[in-house]
């Protein structure tokens, strides 16, 4: 068996979630037309086709039309519209 990372061990103990524990990013989906992105770290580019953000695990690249960043916070972001893939790179 492998040995299990420190954080996913403090996060399992103290029933927090990975995310809590880590600042990993925290996606959530609705439908294909609205997406939060939480624990980012910064908005790298954004235009109406794609949108890519900084984050403790790495570049998320969203592809899609028509998308508005409709709530930007220094650690979170929502953004509506076509969303056609999410990609880490």
């Amino acid at each position: 068996m492998a040995k299990k990372n420190r954080a996913v061990r403090v996060s399992e103990a103290l029933d927090v979630p990975l995310d809590a524990v880590c600042d990993l990013p925290r996606i959530e989906l609705v439908g294909s037309s609205e997406l939060n992105v939480e624990n980012l770290r910064g908005i790298l580019d954004y235009d109406e086709n794609s949108l890519k953000l900084n984050t403790r695990a790495g570049i998320i690249k969203i592809d899609g039309s028509g998308l508005v960043l409709t709530s930007v916070t220094d650690e979170n972001v929502c953004v509506t519209g076509s969303i056609i893939r999410i990609e880490f790179i």
